[in-house]
């Protein structure tokens, strides 16, 4: 009897499947081989216990992570080792559906709009109780459908003339893809031009600067400010209101008291003022940009902040061997550091005119000087891009709309090439959190240097052969890694090392699947890199 017993000891640990236990394993099925020949006949054989091999009970998915845009369905095939139920916890706004037939079959996940990535958890159970759980990531490659991407907020700085605003000149605005428009309400009757604005689907700003300041002189007995607030205020087009441009921080009680009196007329709108930025230093008030910014912020109450550096050079211009000027680094950072502590977002600036031309200190607008300006400022987080000037100006006699109200074609094209670039991936930036910026190569002042320890686990390694920005971009729960050529002159080479699938956003906003593994990217004078991962 003791031998039958050792028998189904043996039996039983034969089909165990822990390989630590493989040698004794070994060693007692040679015993037991050795007993079945000494085992008198007519003894019941190990066979005739039921004995449970404990055969693992899991899922088994054609693919590790699955890709899905939004407003899409993605098939997930699975496998089991034997037939069983399948059921799928269900997610708030995503659809699911399961296929079973035994020993396999298909789940659908279709993804809301717009949509994040998420994770299921899909769980099996077969007949004698057994059950097994999985984790399902998706990864959603484009969050947004064209019913729900956004367009980037692009504004038209200095707009039209009462004369030359006609419907058709603010279309060719709109097709340029600019969205927002100043309109001067010093200069006769205006609303006409918020009713054009609104009928090609742009909005407008509004500068009320003369008016406000002839309330900051009288505002016991001035009322123009209040009448054009209370006309303004519920029109389609309005956006915000300007009320002053570069002030220094002595300015900053009378901008609140004006800043104020608007915002008890009219609490959706923001009020526009346009800051200095650090070159002006002698005129800010404050011994340094970091306070001067902040000032305005805590002391004025602005609820975003605006301010303007125009950072590309001519290129014989050699104060700037790189044609950029080094101050502009700082501002971004000083702007964007702030504005993320408070809460608030921020607009940055480019210039689609030539300004100065005559004493030739700017470099002349191309689609590179406004990819790396652009870029630049959405790496950093800007939520409103401003076009300084639509209409000519001063020295320049190159921008998109001239003081006679005809139209410069090469501006205005230049303008709508790259506006239109922006918005293919603009969605990626507008209503984004930006979590941090870093830079390769040379380390600006106030700025910090990249790491290959910043990156996500999903990206091993990032290498530029010049100076680059990098960005981490939150978005609705999507996430993203920008590398901008802070170069005008030269084109830049990225070597990547991927640990997961990624897709990268190409210029014309198609999505690329890029495989684990090194890839390598060539990026043109200004250009970025958008890298979306999980």
């Amino acid at each position: 009897m003791k031998k039958i017993v050792l028998l189904l000891v043996a039996a039983a640990l034969s089909f165990a499947c822990n390989k630590a236990d493989i040698e004794r394993v070994e060693r007692l099925q040679q015993e037991l081989d050795e007993l079945q020949r000494q085992t008198p006949s007519g003894v019941p054989a190990a066979a005739d216990i039921v004995v449970d091999p404990q055969t693992p009970f899991a899922f088994t998915f054609d693919k590790e992570r699955y890709g899905v845009d939004a407003g899409c369905s993605v098939t997930v095939n699975y496998t089991l080792p034997e037939a069983a139920t399948v059921e799928v916890t269900p997610r708030e706004g995503w659809g699911v559906s399961v296929n079973s037939s035994g020993e396999s079959g298909q789940i659908v996940i279709t993804a809301p709009d717009p949509a994040s990535p998420a994770e299921f958890t899909v769980t099996a159970r077969c007949a004698d109780g057994r059950s097994a759980a999985a984790t399902l990531p998706l990864m959603v490659r484009d969050p947004y459908s064209d019913a729900t991407r956004t367009t980037f907020k692009t504004l038209g700085y200095r707009g039209f003339k009462n004369h030359m605003a006609p419907l058709e000149n603010f279309q060719k605005l709109a097709d340029a893809g600019v969205n927002i428009i100043t309109v001067e309400t010093d200069e006769g009757p205006y609303m006409h031009q918020l009713d054009l604005a609104a009928q090609v689907g742009m909005k407008c700003m509004p500068v009320v600067w003369g008016l406000a300041e002839r309330y900051d002189r009288d505002p016991e007995n001035y009322k123009g400010l209040d009448e054009a607030i209370n006309q303004l205020k519920d029109h389609p087009a309005t956006f915000a209101y300007h009320i002053y441009d570069e002030p220094p921080t002595t300015l900053i009680p009378s901008l609140k008291l004006r800043k104020e009196r608007i915002e008890s007329l009219d609490r959706e709108h923001p009020v526009y003022i346009n800051l200095l930025a650090e070159a002006s230093y002698m005129g800010m008030g404050v011994p340094n940009y970091y306070d001067y910014v902040e000032a305005y912020i805590r002391d004025c109450g602005v609820k975003f902040v605006s301010f303007d550096v125009y950072p590309c050079r001519p290129e014989w211009d050699t104060t700037y061997p790189d044609c950029l000027v080094p101050f502009w680094w700082k501002c971004n950072d000083i702007v964007s550091r702030l504005t993320k502590q408070y809460g608030i977002p921020w607009w940055g600036f480019a210039a689609s005119c030539w300004i100065d031309k005559e004493q030739n200190l700017f470099a002349k607008p191309t689609v590179e000087n406004l990819r790396l300006q652009v870029y630049t400022n959405l790496a950093y987080g800007a939520q409103v891009i401003q076009y300084f000037v639509i209409l000519q100006y001063g020295g320049t006699d190159f921008a998109p709309i001239m003081v006679d109200g005809t139209w410069n074609d090469e501006a205005y094209n230049i303008l709508k090439s790259f506006n239109t670039e922006l918005h293919r991936r603009g969605w990626v930036f507008d209503g984004c959190n930006m979590e941090k910026v870093r830079h390769m190569g040379q380390l600006p002042y106030f700025s910090e240097s990249f790491s290959n320890d910043d990156l996500p686990i999903e990206i091993a390694s990032l290498t530029a052969d010049q100076d680059a920005l990098v960005g981490f971009i939150e978005n609705r729960g999507n996430k993203y890694v920008t590398v901008a050529n802070k170069s005008l002159k030269n084109k830049m080479t990225l070597q990547a090392v991927f640990n997961d699938v990624v897709y990268t956003i190409a210029r014309d906003g198609l999505f690329v699947e890029q495989p684990s593994g090194p890839a390598r990217f060539v990026l043109d004078e200004g250009d970025m890199l958008v890298i979306k991962y999980r």
